[in-house]
């Protein structure tokens, strides 16, 4: 069986790169058939003409069965494919500013939708590198009432944290994170940078495997005070520390506490929040400990909120049984801060209750107007492709207008219209292709100006380097392909032969219907922008 399928899949490459040789191979083959046909009929007393004539009409029509047997290579489409875009090649090189024109105007549409493609989806869909089957894990969004208006906010209280911990029975792991920017280093060489404070839980949620040493567990993140040990990113582990095996038992000044360096995160590894990658990632009892030097108060009490908090929902968990869940842990939560603190509104009057949201903060109820924005500007970059669109595909019904004699002559001759069809599209593929590696370029260089006004300073949204943004651009690509070809499509089908070749290349008043119908598509989405 494996055999069988190797040699068939031998057979379709050197038939697809070796045609020549099989042709030539096939030559012989017919001649040889005929050679020994010719002879038969000699032998029998036939003149040689005779005989090969006769060998001929036997054989049944050698152009025939030689193009019977190239069919049977399986790679006819290829080579009409192979063919259409030499002669689309060809044709572009003769009208290098229509070309040009093109390739810009789609450059620029492509552009655009790539750079706001890479925003969006930072904001809204991507889901944080290595975190582990990121569809079961929910931001925890805590909402109260206070004065007659309800009040949501992510931000949560450490103790509220380790209430939900105990109290949820559809979670199946739970974390605590935030990010602070603390003094790194000590004396004249401290830099204020990002350090993420996180539980030892946090490190679950992801498929870690660290660069060097180790993360830190449980134990050494326990109150009151937790372990000050640090695990480093790979990026500051490569400038700060030279990528140095030894980093491992040195100690790095953050904050107000010395920690002691016990691992190095995989290269790629961000954490949850959207911004700059932190430097570190220390313990988030050896924080709340050192910040509260050594005070029981921030995990025994209700009145420091400070962090965030994250859960993944055990298998088979529905959304809706996770939120009714912790609905029930923010109802026993607040019990037990009305133990801790007796002056505080009743129940019935606060109205805890809690809900799981998107990982991404850009789809929250907190979201903020960025993300709606973002996903406005991201309209007006549709809008501004399909504009480009229209103006190419009038382009294009331009150019066919002024070559309808020429396609009524190529009809007449034999070529089919679903050739001339195939033609014109593989050209506008061609043309968008083209588009298409331009708007990559653009969307590059003109990118940051949209990452510097939607995206957290230092969060990243590259448009080159990354393989979301490239499969849209190109399915972009083809797409606005596909369009900008079906005007002059549908003209070449449209086609009379007989009053084609009698008008002597002069048009009708009818041929500027399409141009007019686009020209208002234009106009009209131009409305709509402004």
């Amino acid at each position: 069986m494996l055999n069988d399928l190797w040699s068939e899949i031998r057979y379709r490459l050197r038939a697809l790169f070796a045609r020549s040789t099989m042709d030539r191979e096939l030559d012989e083959e017919v001649r040889f058939h005929l050679e020994r046909e010719a002879a038969k009929l000699e032998a029998a007393g036939h003149s040689k003409t005779e005989a090969w004539r006769r060998a001929r009409l036997a054989f049944g029509g050698v152009d025939r069965f030689k193009e019977e047997s190239r069919e049977g290579r399986g790679i006819s489409v290829l080579e009409h494919v192979g063919r259409d875009l030499k002669f689309a090649v060809r044709g572009l090189r003769h009208r290098p500013a229509f070309a040009a024109a093109v390739v810009v105007t789609l450059g620029l549409g492509i552009g655009a939708n790539a750079a706001m493609f890479g925003v969006v989806d930072r904001l809204m869909f991507r889901a944080p590198p290595m975190l582990r089957d990121p569809g079961t894990v929910h931001r925890v969004m805590v909402t109260t009432t206070g004065r007659g208006k309800d009040v949501t906010e992510p931000v949560s209280i450490y103790t509220r944290y380790l209430d939900f911990r105990r109290f949820t029975t559809t979670v199946s792991e739970a974390a605590g994170y935030t990010t602070r920017r603390l003094a790194v280093g000590a004396g004249s060489e401290a830099r204020e940078l990002p350090v993420a404070v996180v539980s030892a839980s946090y490190f679950g949620l992801f498929d870690l495997k660290p660069a060097l040493g180790r993360l830190f567990g449980p134990v050494e993140d326990s109150t009151p005070v937790g372990a000050t040990v640090a695990v480093l990113s790979h990026g500051y582990w490569q400038v700060a520390r030279g990528g140095r095996a030894d980093v491992l038992g040195r100690s790095l000044q953050i904050g107000k506490a010395v920690y002691t360096i016990i691992g190095v995160a995989p290269e790629g590894f961000e954490g949850l929040e959207l911004g700059p990658t932190p430097i570190a990632w220390i313990p988030i009892t050896a924080y709340a400990g050192v910040f509260r030097n050594g005070e029981s108060g921030y995990y025994t009490r209700y009145n420091w909120g400070w962090m965030d908090m994250v859960v993944r929902a055990k298998p088979g968990q529905s959304l809706a049984a996770v939120n009714a869940d912790l609905i029930h842990a923010a109802e026993r939560s607040y019990q037990a801060e009305l133990a801790v603190h007796p002056t505080r509104a009743a129940m019935n009057i606060v109205r805890p209750r809690a809900a799981a949201v998107s990982i991404q903060a850009g789809r929250g109820p907190e979201a903020g107007p960025k993300s709606l924005v973002a996903l406005w500007v991201g309209g007006v970059a549709v809008i501004v492709l399909l504009i480009g669109c229209a103006n190419v595909a009038n382009l294009f019904l331009g150019r066919a207008l002024g070559r309808r004699r020429e396609t009524a002559i190529r009809l007449a001759m034999g070529v089919s219209r679903g050739r001339l069809a195939a033609e014109l599209v593989t050209e506008s593929l061609v043309l968008s292709a083209l588009g298409g590696a331009v708007g990559l370029v653009v969307g590059q260089w003109g990118g940051s100006l949209l990452r510097a006004l939607f995206l957290p300073e230092g969060a990243q949204a590259p448009v080159l380097g990354d393989l979301r943004t490239l499969v849209f651009a190109a399915a972009l690509a083809g797409v606005a392909g596909v369009l900008t070809g079906l005007a002059p499509i549908v003209d070449a089908a449209r086609v009379d032969l007989a009053s084609r070749l009698r008008s002597g290349g002069r048009e009708s008043g009818q041929r500027s219907r399409g141009r007019s119908a686009l020209l208002v598509a234009q106009g009209a989405l131009s409305v709509v922008l402004l």
